[in-house]
């Protein structure tokens, strides 16, 4: 079938650039004389199986699969043209809707050493697994099957995904890795607002106050205290996701909650406890006895602040890339006349936006030490990444079905951390004309066509008009004044395992509190001192020697 021939030819390129690759050493990394290992023989990362081969797993159901009448998530296009390429055949132990009851069922087989071949976990219950000795050391499996287009993934995290499947030298998982640009957040503002009350596109912590307070005044969201400046919510920092968070404005103070950050003297610190926190959180207690932050944020979480903004009562927040399709789409759907930009604000003093980035991994695919051929499972995620890259638009292309991973056997998020920026470089320099459009792959020519159509119907096509937005946002990310600060570590130590939920606990409610006025500023230093006290310092002391 059409299918068939068109995607195997994509597949048979891959396939010669990975040979190519693999005859010249693969990774390009110099053989280490030392190891006692014999040198790792390279393999198709394509290559069918002479014998079929059997793949058990747990399937977490999701209830957005956007598949034909008759076609199922485990049964579908995407499924069998990977079984019929590598010979392979899934069979599904168990099945759950995502989320918490898959996590919980997981947690239930892992207890219970009932393991399918293939798990996908979270790095809780990767550790049970590594200290159960259930599953593969797949060192040597990685460096022999995976293709070089998924190597260059994992590059592209500077080894973070794999460092943090790692223990004691050995590859336990295969890491998922997603999109850096997930934890930049953006302004987010009403122009037509901003015009009401003859205010400039905000850039400076000022402006913004200052916007916030026009808001607020001329009653733009509602009267009644219906309207509010900037809206936050309760989950005021998160660095992996922040929806209406306050990160930003930490990161202008150079302050990096939640992060662990590496200090000149190249030692690692918590970013909560570090003296700058404290200016941030000062300035945010301002902000708040304002009126300007929304008098109720703690109250506030991303599902309830979303519905705000749809009826039009905010007139601020920061996010991510992705909110003009969460978000403002439905609000346009109810006002029409709105208006919205996005802007990298607030800058320093320096002109300057600072940001921080976060790990590129949550999740993981470990193989049971029961399976034969478990080289398998890293040929399936070759197949699976570059089925994902062309976004799968080609296997409905007669029923104009959308593509979503979820349909796909693993399901397995992989995505160099540096994705969307480069699909806006790319979409601009066509846009630009100095790029053909041809050469974009499926996604980028989406969003290039999303943007030219919304020039020239503008707000005709909703979706378009979300899309167009979304690439501005990114593109406000890859400017030269962006400083991206990341993490020099995101994982777990032993300590935190039995001490970071009540640590955790400790620092949300000190600082909500300082914000909010119910403690003096001067209360962060007493929880510098309990937080060191209460496990801190142990902490600390392992994340150090874990960098080491």
């Amino acid at each position: 079938m059409m299918i068939g021939r068109k995607m195997k030819a994509l597949l048979l390129t891959t396939l010669c650039m990975s040979l190519a690759a693999c005859s010249s050493g693969g990774s390009g990394k110099e053989n280490n004389t030392e190891t006692e290992k014999p040198p790792v023989v390279a393999a198709d990362p394509f290559g069918r199986f002479d014998e079929t081969v059997s793949v058990s797993l747990g399937k977490a159901m999701s209830v957005d699969v956007d598949l034909p009448s008759g076609e199922t998530q485990e049964n579908n296009e995407y499924v069998r043209f990977i079984e019929n390429e590598l010979n392979v055949k899934f069979n599904y132990d168990w099945q759950t809707a995502d989320g918490d009851p898959y996590k919980q069922k997981m947690d239930l087989v892992i207890v219970s050493g009932t393991t399918p071949d293939v798990m996908l976990v979270d790095e809780a219950q990767l550790k049970l697994l590594v200290d159960a000795d259930l599953i593969l050391d797949l060192t040597d499996l990685y460096e022999a099957n995976i293709s070089p287009e998924l190597r260059a993934v994992f590059e592209s995290t500077k080894d973070l995904s794999l460092a943090s499947a790692t223990f004691d030298g050995k590859l336990m998982a295969i890491p998922n890795s997603s999109p850096g640009a997930d934890a930049m957040n953006a302004l987010y503002i009403r122009k037509d607002w901003l015009d009401a009350v003859n205010l400039p596109v905000p850039k400076t912590l000022e402006d913004i106050e200052a916007a916030a307070k026009a808001f607020i005044d001329n009653k733009l969201g509602g009267g009644n205290n219906q309207t509010i400046g900037l809206i936050g919510q309760q989950d005021i920092v998160n660095v992996g996701n922040s929806i209406f968070g306050f990160d930003t404005i930490f990161s202008y103070f150079d302050a990096y909650p939640e992060l662990w950050v590496k200090k000149d003297d190249g030692s690692v610190e918590y970013g909560s406890i570090q003296p700058e926190t404290k200016v941030a959180l000062e300035k945010l207690r301002d902000m708040y006895a304002d009126g300007i932050i929304h008098r109720e944020f703690v109250a506030e979480t991303g599902s309830s602040g979303r519905e705000k903004v749809i009826a039009g009562r905010a007139g601020m927040f920061f996010g991510p890339f992705w909110m003009p399709q969460w978000i403002m789409i439905d609000n346009l759907k109810l006002d029409p006349k709105a208006e919205w930009v996005t802007v990298a604000a607030p800058l320093d003093k320096e002109g300057k936006f600072k940001t921080h980035t976060m790990s590129p991994t949550n999740s993981y695919l470990a193989v049971s030490k029961k399976m034969k051929n478990p080289e398998a499972v890293i040929r399936i995620l070759n197949h699976e990444y570059i089925i994902d890259q062309t976004r799968g638009n080609e296997f409905y292309i007669d029923k104009e079905v959308r593509y979503n991973r979820v349909n796909l056997p693993f399901g397995h998020m992989m995505a160099p951390f540096d994705e969307k920026e480069i699909a806006v470089a790319k979409v601009d320099e066509v846009l630009a004309g100095t790029r053909d459009y041809n050469e974009l792959l499926a996604h980028e020519k989406i969003q290039y066509d999303r943007i030219v159509y919304n020039k020239e119907n503008p707000k005709k096509d909703l979706l378009a008009w979300a899309g167009t937005l979304t690439v501005a946002t990114t593109r406000e990310m890859i400017q030269d004044n962006v400083v991206k600060v990341s993490g020099a570590f995101y994982g777990k130590t032993p300590t935190m395992n039995r001490k970071w939920v009540n640590l955790k606990k400790l620092e949300d409610e000190t600082f909500i509190q300082i914000i909010m006025g119910d403690k003096p500023i001067d209360a962060f230093d007493q929880f510098v001192a309990d937080w060191k006290k209460q496990g801190g310092d142990e902490i600390t002391s392992e994340v150090n020697n874990a960098v080491k």
